[in-house]
């Protein structure tokens, strides 16, 4: 079984455009629904998240596993980082739920809208911690971009939460805005090779040193 390393950084950004497309439909379905009461339209940024959440491991299956579950397993085995991402699939997956079914039975605020801004706090969390699951060369690469993606999706989280109590139109502009930003920083995202790919060590041996002299 051959594991090809360079696969790793085309599923690492192929999961990035997954979800920054995710996060694109959510902001703009978010900012059509609150302008249009009613309208079907505030169903889509669910569904784009639940179609993320199916979008991860398909990607993770076909570009690192070569749609093979064994070698799959042997890649996952050997970059464990790659676990994070089946963590956004549920993270995606359960957001999606809940903002669908708080959609479908049309109450504003309570459970699911709380639920649903919970998931995607622990989805911007988890980009701070990407950085630790990558190469220590690319380390300083993907720690800036994820700090600002994980940065943004958190503020966009509060300004909504904020909208919520308040009910002040500017805050869901803001919401809608922010979840924008987030996706363009994903959709824009390349993983660099170095991130993932196979490490080289090099072992260097002391000098031979001169033996005893003997009288």
């Amino acid at each position: 079984m051959t594991i090809d390393y360079d696969s790793f950084s085309r599923a690492s950004t192929a999961i990035h455009l997954a979800q920054g497309a995710a996060l694109f439909v959510l902001g703009a379905a978010e900012a059509y629904s609150h302008d249009n009461p009613g309208s079907r339209a505030v169903l889509a940024g669910p569904l784009a998240l639940l179609a993320a959440a199916l979008a991860i491991p398909l990607i993770m299956l076909g570009v690192a596993g070569n749609w093979n579950m064994d070698q799959l397993r042997a890649a996952l085995d050997i970059r464990r980082g790659f676990y994070l991402f089946i963590a956004f699939a549920c993270l995606f997956g359960a957001a999606g739920m809940s903002r669908l079914t708080q959609a479908v039975i049309k109450k504003a605020g309570g459970g699911w809208q709380a639920a649903f801004l919970f998931f995607l706090a622990g989805a911007g969390v988890l980009y701070f911690l990407l950085a630790w699951r990558v190469n220590e060369e690319a380390w300083h690469q993907v720690f800036a971009w994820h700090s600002a993606m994980g940065a943004t999706l958190l503020l966009a989280v509060a300004v909504k939460a904020a909208h919520v109590f308040s009910g002040r139109r500017l805050l869901h502009a803001a919401w809608g805005v922010l979840l924008l930003v987030t996706a363009v920083q994903l959709m824009s995202y390349r993983e660099t090779p170095a991130a993932f790919g196979l490490r080289m060590v090099t072992f260097q041996t002391a000098p031979d040193l001169p033996g005893p002299i003997t009288k």
